[in-house]
């Protein structure tokens, strides 16, 4: 008799797979880090530099791209074409944070950010030239630095050799700082002159200045124009590689009485350019420094009879075809319900301009708007936070992330 066996059929019962929901992102993610290279920079590229340096955390390639020279520069040429600067403002006392104002890129409102420095410099003076600032001590020679509010580097520039009699009452300081494209070098050119105290003995003011390429260990002399010991020199502002010095002494009465000084960082010459006189319907002018505008520098001449009308000159030409001023007239009568003076900053599109105005004579209160004379509408108004002793310093820049080590190779 056939042995019956008793069986038992196991089966193996598997478990349905159960779909991960970040397979997907996952997914994309390492499609994203097998890219090549080069179109991982041009996507980062792109970003303005607040995300650049939060997508920089995402892995530790990315994180390297930072100290890569070729990026920054990509970086740099990006925010030029795709984005306005931004307006760095800082004080005149002891300063160890910059505030950061740019244009929302949605849209909208002006975002502001405190960026602190880690030192301080008494009386300072700004200059800028592809996201790098240079900032140097008002009076006195010595310090200047070179520095990156983003990345938080710093250099401190060599020391002076020259010395000054010691009878000398006061030291004042203009320094510029620009990039020759021939070399691909960058300078820092730095331009003073003191007061004796002996009137008779100066009848005219010379200019001493000093020039350096970063990277080298010292400074070289240039001849710099002498001017009359009457007139002041505004800070410098740099423009396609060329620095502008405004020197005025406010007597209009007086033919061709403003002039600029120009100075092409490549060769290291100067010349001058003569400033038109305001219009005499203007009893009582008030004339401000060069400032940045429709991608040249211009004038602004202030009725001071608070008439809140302003004189744009603006510079056009070159040093081969000439040099002339092109004058536009705009009412700025709407600005007087929000303070006792302003000043422009920068002209936008369609004839917005950023300006600066100051409410009160104890305690001044600043704020920063952008309106339109044409349309007599304001598209901005943030508060700035600024008490009387402090006298606004500002300059344009572009954030970036380019290192202060690539400055001098």
């Amino acid at each position: 008799m056939e042995e019956i066996r008793d069986t038992t059929i196991r089966t193996t019962t598997t478990k349905k797979k159960t779909k991960n929901p970040n397979t997907h992102t996952a997914g994309k993610d390492a499609l994203i880090m097998n890219l090549p290279h080069a179109i991982i920079y041009e996507m980062l590229s792109r970003l303005p530099i607040e995300s650049l340096i939060r997508c920089m955390s995402v892995c530790k390639l990315w994180s390297t791209f930072r100290y890569d020279s070729y990026f920054n520069d990509l970086h740099l040429t990006k925010s030029i074409i795709l984005r306005p600067p931004t307006l760095v403002l800082g004080s005149d006392e002891k300063m160890s944070s910059l505030l950061m104002l740019s244009p929302n890129e949605e849209g909208g409102d002006w975002e502001a950010r405190q960026i602190p420095i880690d030192f301080e410099l008494l009386g300072s003076c700004f200059g800028s030239c592809n996201g790098i600032l240079c900032i140097a001590a008002r009076e006195g020679l010595d310090p200047i630095f070179l520095c990156n509010p983003f990345t938080r580097e710093e250099m401190m520039l060599p020391r002076s050799l020259l010395g000054f009699p010691p009878s000398y009452s006061s030291l004042e300081t203009r320094v510029g700082f620009g990039f020759d494209r021939l070399s691909n070098k960058y300078k820092v050119v730095r331009v003073y002159y003191y007061d004796t105290g002996d009137e008779d003995e100066y009848k005219e003011k010379v200019g001493y200045c000093e020039i350096i390429t970063v990277g080298e260990s010292s400074w070289r002399k240039l001849e710099f124009p002498t001017f009359p010991k009457d007139h002041y020199v505004r800070h410098p502002e740099l423009l396609d590689g060329t620095l502008y010095w405004f020197i005025s002494n406010g007597d209009f009465e007086l033919e061709n009485s403003d002039f600029i000084i120009v100075l092409d960082i490549g060769n290291e010459k100067f010349w001058n350019i003569n400033c038109p006189p305001p219009r005499e319907s203007i009893e009582f002018p008030i004339r401000e420094s060069l400032i940045h505008m429709d991608g040249s520098l211009a004038i602004v001449d202030y009725d001071n009879t608070h008439s809140w009308s302003i004189d744009i000159w603006l510079l056009e030409g070159n040093k081969t075809k000439g040099f002339s001023f092109n004058l536009t007239t705009y009412d700025m009568s709407e600005v007087g319900c929000w303070g006792i003076e302003f000043s422009v900053m920068a002209k936008y599109d369609h004839d917005t301009f950023l300006i600066m105005v100051s409410k009160g004579f104890d305690d001044v209160e600043y704020s920063l708007r952008l309106f339109s004379p044409i349309e007599k509408k304001q598209y901005l108004c943030i508060q700035l936070g600024f008490s009387k002793s402090d006298i606004l310093l500002q300059n344009w820049m572009v954030p970036t992330l380019k290192s202060l080590k690539d400055l001098g190779s």
